[in-house]
């Protein structure tokens, strides 16, 4: 230090304007303490740089800027000066590295308060002790704060930004804790409500006009019904040696933990239940696109439209060209022809009355075991309770710790859950079930009506709904399909029942008695093909 005469040297500074107190000095203390250092050891200030940012790393922009501008005058810097070895980094390896890079470009980097001898090797131990404190003050800050954090959401207050339907609030000792909005909240649980119905997509959802002023999205309207918080519970995630737990909430909830647990159980569903994809555009002229095969090389037919001299358009589905197959057919043809063959397999009125009566018999058959199912569903749930109060009760009393209380409390939680669950899936309705079978009768019989009149989407709906294998087209007419499992038993039994004849003075529910009742997925006869 007693040789920097005339030497020439950078300044650099890292400051926090938001609390110099906590770090010492004042900004305007290590601004003189700097120019009196080097003024009194005969230093030339080439340069000074300073900036508000962290010390996590050398990601900062006025250090970089210092950086480059140290490269482009390395010839003319000897020193790169600090106030203190914490206000330079607070981590300590890359403080290391970043000495090294100077050193190569010629530059000592040092500290006017805690100066260190590069040339003497015992001063590197100093040097390891005043760039590895700073970095272990940051590490025991960084777990306090996590530590505050997961005893905060143990507690059952929320910590994060507040869901869209909440405000920010005080509790009755002035912590924060968020309060449900006045406007919103409402519209949040109405929206819970009726998505919870199973009848409405999340598509009908953000079209609606009840909930345009939530500013829905497709995410953000995912992320709202999966959001926890809304059932007045905390997810406080795995740490350690901690499970993850869920936690009841100290703010007031918007939904019940039913109707939360119903909506997960049916976006679960339709996350299992992903259909084919919807990047394809769906064309009204070619309905059947997608579930045709070609006779010839049992590749997909495809569809597409070409243009006629006189300007109008024809359709067409063809197999692709790459495959250097010419199998096409008119779609008008094959649509009509798909027409034709609905209609012929749609039950006569009678028949498809009586089947509808077989299947109210057969649920009052089942609806004792279903309603057996959920008296046990609600006798388990009463033993998990049970299991509960004796558990907290130990706890109590100090028989177990409060990591056993913790994991053997989660594992209650989560099977009461999931026998909610099972009870939701098995609750059903006398009422819903005719208004079901009535839509059902009255769809089978007309079939061909629905199909023809019925949008793209419906069109592609109903195809994937009856059809298990692509459809073949050959010498004019469809090959027998292949219907999938329900459609195929109802096909094969309604033709079955067109032998019972009814005559006259019979009731349709004395003829239902006659017929065989094979169950609701019986074995299906040899020689149909299904």
């Amino acid at each position: 230090m007693n040789q920097l005469e005339g030497k020439r040297a950078l300044l650099y500074r890292r400051v926090s304007t938001s609390n110099q107190k906590e770090f010492g000095n004042s900004l305007s203390a290590q601004k003189s303490s700097l120019r009196e250092f080097c003024v009194k050891k005969g230093v030339e200030v080439i340069k000074e740089f300073e900036e508000d940012y962290s010390a996590k790393d050398f990601d900062r922009p006025v250090f970089k800027e210092m950086l480059e501008f140290a490269i482009q005058n390395k010839n003319k810097i000897d020193y790169l000066l600090i106030v203190s070895w914490d206000r330079f980094s607070r981590n300590a390896l890359e403080a290391l590295k970043t000495i090294s890079d100077f050193e190569n470009l010629g530059i000592e980097i040092n500290c006017i308060n805690n100066w260190i001898d590069p040339e003497d090797p015992s001063q590197l131990i100093m040097q390891l002790m005043y760039l590895g404190l700073p970095e272990v003050d940051n590490r025991i800050r960084s777990q306090k704060v996590k530590i505050g954090m997961r005893q905060a959401l143990k507690d059952g207050r929320w910590i994060s930004p507040q869901p869209k339907g909440y405000v920010k609030g005080r509790d009755y000792s002035g912590k924060p804790l968020m309060q449900p909005d006045p406007e919103i909240a409402p519209l949040i649980a109405t929206l819970f409500e009726e998505y919870s119905l199973g009848i409405y997509s999340q598509s009908h959802l953000l079209k609606s006009n009840k909930y345009k002023s939530l500013k829905l999205s497709r995410s953000n309207l995912s992320r709202i019904l999966s959001q926890i918080a809304y059932s007045g519970r905390i997810k406080v995630p795995a740490y350690k040696d901690e499970q993850e737990q869920i936690v009841r909430a100290l703010h007031n909830p918007l939904v019940s933990v039913e109707t939360f647990d119903k909506v997960q159980l049916i976006m679960n569903k339709k996350r299992f239940n992903k259909g084919r994809s919807k990047g394809a555009i769906l064309s009204p002229q070619l309905p059947l696109r997608g579930f045709l095969k070609c006779l010839d090389c049992g590749s997909n037919l495809t569809g597409s439209g070409s243009r006629s001299k006189t300007g109008k358009r024809h359709f067409y589905y063809h197999c692709n060209s790459h495959k250097n197959c010419k199998t096409r057919y008119k779609a008008s043809e094959l649509n009509g022809k798909f027409t034709e063959l609905l209609e012929s397999i749609k039950p006569p009125k009678e028949v498809a009355e009586l089947f509808k009566l077989i299947l109210e018999d057969k649920y009052e058959s089942s609806n004792e075991s279903r309603f057996k199912q959920i008296k046990n569903i609600d006798s388990k749930l009463l033993n998990l309770r049970t299991d509960k109060e004796i558990l907290t009760g130990k706890l109590l009393k100090g028989v177990v710790d409060d990591s056993t209380y913790k994991i053997y409390s989660q594992k209650i939680d989560e099977e009461e859950r999931e026998c909610k669950s099972e009870k939701i899936e098995l609750s059903d309705d006398k009422g819903e079930l005719k208004s079901f079978l009535n839509f059902g009768v009255e769809m089978l019989q007309n079939v061909d009506y629905l199909y023809e009149n019925g949008s793209p989407e419906l069109k592609q709906g109903l195809l994937s709904s009856i059809l298990d294998n692509k459809l073949v087209f050959k010498n004019g007419m469809y090959r027998t399909p292949k219907f999938k499992q329900g459609f195929a038993y109802i096909y094969q039994n309604t033709n079955k029942m067109k032998g019972y004849k009814i005559k006259t003075g019979d009731s349709l529910s004395n003829i239902s008695r006659l017929v065989p009742k094979a169950g609701i997925e019986p074995a299906l006869p040899e020689g149909t093909g299904f």
